[in-house]
């Protein structure tokens, strides 16, 4: 086996890769489909490194983009191979500012960086959930005259900051700081110009948000969902989510997944048709860490 970052001519064979571990690697495979290995100017780029058998397949990835954000996937493998950490770390200079992916493989890798004792400001195993689009159960006031689906876009800009900016702060554990203001602002430009995003309009006010934090031709993620404390109890982000998955199926779209640690939107979830297919693990840390050249991986080989 080789342990080496990824250049384009590997393209191909990572996306064969992560597409038997579809998933768990979400994020992975729709920002190489957007922008591939090694267009470095592009917002979605990243460094990616991998597992190369001797006939040019990949078994594992480690993969880190711009935000400092580190996703993983090692297939049917239960811990990050010893020597494709090495290669990453070897190689990476920029902080680390979260650890992505199945809930196991990703606390492997918190291990293997010596960040097991780092703070976090979220390290959650959510219960991951996958649908079949064609198993959706629309729920029955879904196409009521009542409830409206509208693009983000037709939103006033300073509520879409606002849940953006609530929903990091409540669900992923973000300080309630300038920085988070960026943060907010670019990934709403990014979802404006994906058109991946979506409000609820009830009565003329909006009451809901949900997206697609990922899209391929066959498949998407949902995120963020996200409904003020005021709005909530009244079924709204199940009914948004339910019209956002019939537009994906009637573009074509077979498959949906998403994650969760709430029970509240477990229930929701699942009234939808949703099931329990493994746990994908989201660790944010508080603060951005860059790796002290000396620290060793923690686990023998």
């Amino acid at each position: 086996m080789q342990y080496r970052k990824l250049h384009d001519a590997d393209l191909d064979a990572a996306n064969a890769f992560l597409a038997n571990h579809a998933a768990t690697s979400m994020i992975l495979r729709g920002n190489l489909r957007t922008a591939g290995i090694e267009r470095r100017r592009h917002p979605l780029s990243g460094t990616y490194f991998g597992e190369v058998a001797s006939d040019g397949s990949i078994c594992a990835i480690i993969a880190q983009f711009a935000n400092g954000n580190v996703f993983v996937q090692a297939g049917d493998q239960a811990t990050i191979p010893f020597g494709l950490t090495a290669a990453f770390r070897a190689d990476t200079e920029q902080p680390i500012a979260g650890i992505f992916g199945d809930a196991d493989q990703a606390a492997d890798m918190i291990d293997q960086l010596g960040l097991g004792g780092a703070d976090f400001a979220i390290n959650a195993s959510d219960v991951l959930y996958g649908l079949e689009l064609a198993d959706l159960r629309v729920p029955v006031n879904v196409r009521a005259d009542g409830f409206q689906m509208v693009d983000a876009e037709k939103l006033d800009r300073s509520t879409l900051l606002r849940w953006l900016r609530d929903y990091e702060i409540e669900a992923l554990g973000a300080q309630d700081t300038p920085l988070l203001d960026s943060k907010v602002a670019s990934r709403l430009v990014h979802a404006l110009d994906a058109r991946s995003m979506w409000g609820l309009i009830v009565d003329g006010k909006p009451v809901s948000l949900s997206g697609f934090n990922a899209q391929l031709p066959d498949m998407v993620q949902v995120g963020p969902v996200w409904t003020p404390p005021a709005q909530r109890s009244n079924g709204y982000a199940r009914i948004l989510v339910a019209k956002t998955l019939l537009a994906a199926r009637s573009n074509g779209i077979k498959r949906a997944i998403l994650s969760t640690d709430s029970d509240a939107a477990a229930k929701a979830y699942e009234a939808l048709g949703f099931n329990k297919i493994g746990r994908y693990r989201l660790a944010l840390l508080a603060s951005p860490v860059k790796l002290a050249g000396n620290l060793e991986p923690q686990r023998a080989v």
